[in-house]
């Protein structure tokens, strides 16, 4: 990915976790102890996830013709969906 659109992606990412901040506030006194808490169990929630999908989605039944069809395209199609309709409602509310 080249560096602009990383960019693009951490900044639109920090966004959303900015929305929620703002949301449930952080403590005044220990802002900094709170707001690095906070993106660190991000981080480590997000890693857990992404290895849990390549151990269910990238078994061997990956290499198999029709996997990329009825696995590959229609996850993406969902995920990109959920995506699209989070970005709407966030604009919207």
């Amino acid at each position: 990915m080249a560096p602009g659109r990383c960019f693009l992606f951490g900044l639109v990412h920090g966004c959303g976790f900015a929305g929620v901040l703002s949301e449930i506030g952080l403590p005044e006194n220990t802002f900094v102890p709170a707001l690095i808490s906070f993106n660190l169990g991000v981080e480590i929630g997000q890693t857990i996830v992404i290895l849990a999908s390549i151990l269910i989605f990238q078994s061997w039944k990956s290499r198999e013709p029709w996997y990329r069809n009825r696995i590959t395209i229609p996850v993406s199609a969902a995920i990109s969906a959920l995506a699209f309709y989070w970005t709407i409602e966030r604009i919207l509310a």
